[in-house]
This record gives structure tokens, C-alpha cells and sequence, in this order.
């Protein structure tokens, strides 16, 4: 993989290539670029790379105006990371490759350590960060990855690429990125278990420099991107000072039984295809055609991936949880207001549905519930349209429970509500 890019400028490469792939994220993108822009280890450069965006991400991008970020576009989105880090690597003159996720956030020290850690030892090809995944917003969900040791080898467990750099020439050795419709294991995964199959060094900081905001555990976030969480993260990070200030998240982990438990798995027996599809479903990339409301339908709950939104389906019906705020599609538009019946079936404590709130793209929403038949009560409500887009229902749920709390069977899900059909008409209930 030749340097051209060095040579025809006559300038010296950085000793990082930073490489952000990123689709339709707008103006969200901004705090993860200044967690780089930010970096007390100043020699890299910022490649972002997007994936056919159909909106104004790469002008957001652009606008930053920092000499260190420069951008490029694929003519068409290929759905995935794997093609916009080739472009990033194709386009790279850096040493070392570093990969961000476009809603991710690195502490200011997070390439010095990097760095430091490529310096000594073994030379490895390969350094992973520690690395937070924080789960949807007030859900109390503390996963944390990347914290490398004897007990803890890379070839059990997931690193995400946010928490990653490598050699520049390890993709010479074990080939690109690859596209994920042909994969069993995620593009991420692929990658990281080819290096450690070919023999590639790994070495770990020791640090947590990485807070990771996964949007596949954020049903719909494609759908209706946010930055509220990198905000106040990249916030945190600015004042709180170094890694070290957060070691009560990783203990919060080991607290959680979610310290490095984050593993690969027989991916093989999904088939090729499969978590990539998953992966869309849960960001609201895969979702049902958008249509007309006409008169009254019902939706029924069906079993695609919802993030950590919604539990599996059950019965006709879906627990919501571990997030307290999951999210509703209303496959439809229209000019105007529509009215809608809410199933909740029996198993629903009283404390919660008395404890619920509801919210229409944002704007809370008043709402009554009822009892429709002797196991199952509605939440009634009315709510805008949206003309020409999907419309997203918000529940609110800050009382939540587990089932083990209160029979005996080690069922230990947080669970809020079950949701069953969905009633939407334009005319009100009772209304001829």
C-alpha cells in the first residue's frame, strides 16, 4: 500500500490517519470531531469518508474548516462501514490507521496513548483502547471491551473499531475491510479475528479513552439522529481531565457483569447476511414502506430487531426495556391528526402505566388509559402526522421492573410495558 499521497506533496505523513465513516448524521457529527480535532497528540490527519449521504453531513463536515480534516464521498450508500474505511485507508498517509465512529467519543489523551503503546514492547500490530459502551440514555447499561489481558486474549472478544488503530501495511497481509452482505460475522469482527488469525500483535493501553454511543442498541436512531449523549459526554471529557476520572464506569461494569463480556460467538450458524440486516432493523435503516393513512389500521407487533428498545416478540405482543424510553414507528403520513389505541397486555404493573408518559416527535402528548377487555388496557391518544415522513412515538417509562423481583424463575430482563396492536384512525373513538 504505497504512500503516493505523501510523496506527491512532498510532506511528511502524520504518524495517525484517523478514518470516520459516516452516513446522514447532519450536524450530530460535530462533537465527535472535536473529540479528535481536540487530541493532545497532535500529528494525524482526519479522513471523513461518506457512505452516499442524502443529506448535509459532509457540508457540516466541511464547515469545521480544519486543515487536518479533508473528505470524500462514494456516489452511492453501500450501507456499511467496510466500504467508506477502504476510501479512508485508499486515501490514508498516515503510519498508523485509527477508526472513530461517527457518534462516538475519544478522551483528548486517547491517540497519545495509542502511541505510547506502539512504542513499546512487542511492537504491535494492533492497539485497543478500553472502551465504555454506554446503552440508551437513563437505561443504567455499562458495557466495557477493549481492556486487553492474559485472562482476556483478542480473539474472545468483540473491540469495537472506535477503540482501534493498526499498522498501516496490516491490511497488506490480511486483505480489506469486507462487505458485510457476505459475511456471518460483523465487518467489525471480521477484520479484528483475520488480523489475530494471521498472526497479528495485539496490545492493549490499559486506559478507557473511548465512549462508545452504539446505534444499534438505539432503535431508530438512523431514523432520528441525536447528539444529546456525545454532548455531554465530550463535556465530561473536557472537564473531568484523564481516563483515570472514569473508573466508576468500569467498575459500574464489573458491578453490571458486564466487564469483558462482550465475545464473539458462532457467527457461522446465523448465516451470511444476517446481523447486518439485524443491525439496519435496529437503526431504523430497515423499517416498513412509508404509505398514505387512509381510514383505520391496525399494526401488530411483529419481530425485527428494535436495539435494546424492545424485548423479542411474545405472543402478539412486546415487552419494552432494557431502554426507559423506547421508541414507536408509525409506518404512515398524512396532513393531519390521527387517533390511536395503544394494546397493553396483562402483566403490566399498575405503577407503570401510571408512571408512563408519551411524546410525538419530541412534544409530550396528553393520553388517557383505559381497560378494553379484562386482560388488556389502552393507552388512548392523539397525535400529529407527519405529512411526508415516518412519525416516531416516544414512551416514557422511569418505573420499570424485573420479572424475578416478583415470582420465582430467574427471569432477570428490565421490562417496562407490553405492547401488543397498535389501533390508528383519523376519526376519534366514537365518532360516526
Amino acid at each position: 500500500m504505497t504512500d503516493v499521497r505523501a510523496t506527491a506533496a512532498g510532506e511528511p505523513a502524520p504518524t495517525f490517519s484517523v478514518v470516520v465513516a459516516t452516513y446522514d448524521r447532519g450536524a450530530h457529527i460535530r462533537p465527535t470531531l472535536h473529540s479528535v480535532l481536540e487530541q493532545t497528540f497532535r500529528d494525524f490527519e482526519l479522513i471523513v469518508v461518506g457512505d452516499g449521504c442524502n443529506d448535509d453531513t459532509m457540508d457540516v463536515v466541511r464547515a469545521v474548516g480544519s486543515a487536518q480534516i479533508s473528505t470524500y464521498e462514494l456516489p452511492a450508500n453501500s450501507g456499511s462501514q467496510s466500504a467508506p474505511n477502504n476510501l479512508g485507508v485508499a486515501r490514508s498517509r498516515g503510519r498508523y490507521i485509527a477508526y472513530l465512529g461517527h457518534d462516538d467519543i475519544w478522551h483528548p489523551d486517547h491517540l497519545a496513548n495509542i502511541a505510547d503503546t506502539f512504542a513499546r514492547g512487542a511492537a504491535p500490530d494492533v492497539v485497543a483502547s478500553g472502551c465504555v459502551y454506554h446503552g440508551p440514555q437513563k437505561s443504567g447499561i455499562t458495557f466495557v471491551t477493549g481492556l486487553l489481558d492474559g485472562e482476556h486474549p483478542p480473539s474472545a472478544h468483540f473491540l469495537p473499531p472506535s477503540a482501534l488503530a493498526h499498522r498501516r501495511d496490516l491490511l497488506d497481509r490480511i486483505g480489506l475491510w469486507r462487505d458485510p452482505h457476505c459475511l456471518s460475522a460483523p465487518a467489525d469482527s471480521d477484520i479484528m479475528l483475520r488480523a489475530e488469525r494471521g498472526g497479528a500483535r495485539f496490545a492493549s493501553t490499559g486506559k478507557v479513552t473511548v465512549h462508545k454511543f452504539a446505534a444499534g442498541h438505539r432503535y431508530l436512531s438512523y431514523l432520528r439522529p441525536a447528539s444529546t449523549e456525545q454532548e455531554l459526554m465530550l463535556s465530561g471529557v473536557r472537564r473531568f481531565g484523564p481516563p483515570s476520572a472514569w473508573d466508576f464506569l468500569v467498575e459500574a461494569a464489573r458491578r453490571q457483569g458486564r466487564y469483558m463480556t462482550m465475545k464473539h460467538f458462532d457467527y457461522e450458524a446465523l448465516g451470511k447476511g444476517h446481523i447486518y440486516r439485524q443491525n439496519r432493523s435496529n437503526k431504523g435503516l430497515r423499517r416498513p414502506p412509508l404509505r398514505e393513512l387512509a381510514g383505520k389500521v391496525v399494526l401488530e407487533q411483529t419481530e425485527e430487531a428494535r436495539g435494546l428498545d424492545w424485548h423479542e416478540l411474545e405472543d402478539a405482543f412486546r415487552w419494552s426495556g432494557p431502554s426507559p424510553r423506547p421508541h414507536v414507528l408509525i409506518p404512515f403520513k398524512g396532513d393531519c391528526t390521527v387517533y390511536a389505541a395503544l394494546d397493553v397486555r396483562e402483566g403490566t404493573p399498575d405503577e407503570i402505566l401510571d408512571a408512563i408518559s408519551v411524546e410525538c416527535e419530541g412534544q409530550s402528548m396528553p393520553h388517557v388509559v383505559t381497560r378494553s377487555a379484562p386482560h388488556i388496557r389502552r393507552i388512548e391518544l392523539a397525535f400529529p402526522l407527519n405529512p411526508d415522513d415516518y412519525t416516531v412515538l416516544c414512551i416514557s417509562t422511569p418505573r420499570m421492573f424485573r420479572p424475578s423481583d416478583r415470582t420465582a424463575g430467574g427471569d432477570t430482563r428490565l421490562l417496562g410495558i407490553a405492547l401488543g396492536d397498535i389501533e390508528i384512525d383519523v376519526t376519534s373513538p366514537g365518532s360516526s
